[in-house]
């Protein structure tokens, strides 16, 4: 698939605008996005009346698996190339990645990509300028926008993935995602009935989504920024414990490739801790850290700055 015309994209974004988010035309996916989504916070506002401490436990232990396979597995490792694990064992995280309910990996991979390359601007997915509550989770339901933003096809053909489009697993699990989600659906419910289904299915998953979507909105918004980078993303000590990590935001922006997000002693970022575990038996490798001298470049250009607006 190509991709559309820069002013077809400008136009289709300007209309958008004008239209609101609610009433401009809404194509299937977004609908579909819609009731999953709605059908999530109903079971999860259900589960408390359906107290089962074995659903709980179901929910806590795959809430902690899944969304590792979020934080490790799609974020450091597919997106940004952090580190290096056998195939086996990175195709075994992203399953369970891909479980946490945030699509599969190519549309995800994609979508943070072009975050990072057009933060804050026009072209980023869920830029914090157009609202919080947009870069939470508006833009989640407006798959046309999305598009449009990364100067795709509607449909988007995702060129910024290539070597996950050219692997036959990734490509199964983009042509076949809402099969895996039916098919664990079905197995909670045959394992504990409607209990599961709520707490697992609900519960955790709007944990996970909204825990997730805070580094985009919160940690865009309020937090400390040690270092100088060309946006406003912060780090949230709260937010980073709830993800794992990933709310020391304002240090992934300064340093993309490091598979540390949490780099001073007391920034606890469990992701990293398992990454050094992985390392330390032998299964990660190439292990990409910010140099003495990318920290002291970044607190230059911040001392520099501080500098100018005394000025």
């Amino acid at each position: 698939m190509s991709f559309t015309d820069n002013k077809g994209s400008e136009a289709s974004l300007e209309k958008k605008r004008k239209g609101g988010f609610w009433l401009r035309k809404w194509d299937s996916i977004d609908v579909t996005t819609v009731f999953l989504f709605l059908g999530m916070h109903i079971l999860a506002i259900c589960a408390p009346f359906m107290f089962n401490w074995g659903a709980i436990w179901v929910a806590l232990v795959m809430e902690v698996i899944t969304a590792l396979g979020v934080t490790i597995g799609y974020h450091r490792l597919l997106t940004h190339k952090s580190f290096k694990i056998p195939k086996w064992l990175e195709y075994i995280i992203v399953y369970c990645g891909l479980h946490a309910g945030q699509k599969e990996p190519i549309y995800w991979v994609s979508v943070h990509k072009y975050h990072h390359k057009y933060v804050e601007t026009e072209k980023d997915p869920h830029t914090p300028k157009e609202g919080f509550w947009f870069s939470h989770i508006g833009w989640l339901f407006d798959n046309e926008y999305i598009a449009a933003k990364a100067g795709e096809s509607r449909s988007g053909d995702y060129s910024n993935v290539p070597e996950l489009k050219a692997q036959w697993f990734y490509r199964f699990l983009h042509s076949t995602y809402i099969w895996h989600k039916v098919s664990l659906a079905i197995l909670l419910y045959i394992l504990g009935g409607f209990p599961y289904l709520a707490w697992v299915m609900g519960i955790r998953e709007v944990a996970i989504h909204h825990f997730t979507y805070f580094v985009n909105s919160v940690c865009h918004t309020w937090g400390e920024r040690p270092w100088n980078t060309s946006d406003t993303s912060t780090n949230n000590w709260w937010i980073a414990i709830c993800t794992y990590g990933e709310g020391w935001h304002n240090n992934h922006h300064a340093f993309p490739k490091s598979a540390r997000h949490g780099l001073e002693w007391w920034q606890f970022d469990l992701s990293w801790e398992i990454i050094k575990f992985l390392e330390t038996i032998g299964l990660a490798t190439d292990i990409k850290l910010p140099t003495a001298a990318d920290k002291e470049r970044l607190k230059v250009r911040l001392d520099n700055t501080k500098q100018t607006k005394r000025k």
